[in-house]
């Protein structure tokens, strides 16, 4: 049974929206804010659990430890903006070859 948002027999382009902001929840968990308790939005939850099982969530999906680096560093003033690039890439895009 999938489970969506929008009503529908499978998850759509807002559910594909939707999601990355739920993606981020167990990050904030980490700072002691229990963002989505189980118990009191178990339709959420599934929808969460459903979402993250669908392939094209997979292969853009971010994990939380970036997640909690990049608001450890929003909060101290020390965000690492290219935290998902490898060394090649960023030294391409600043001009180094």
């Amino acid at each position: 049974m999938v489970v969506v948002v929008v009503p529908g027999s499978e998850y759509g382009m807002a559910d594909l929206h939707g999601y990355p902001a739920f993606e981020r929840f167990p990050a904030i968990d980490k700072f002691g804010i229990d963002v989505l308790p189980p118990d009191k939005f178990p339709h959420l939850t599934a929808w969460v659990s459903t979402m993250q099982q669908q392939d094209c969530v997979k292969k853009c999906w971010i994990s939380t430890k970036l997640h909690y680096d990049f608001l450890v560093g929003y909060r101290t003033g020390s965000v690492d903006y290219d935290v998902e690039m490898d060394a090649e890439t960023v030294a391409m895009q600043n001009g180094v070859t």
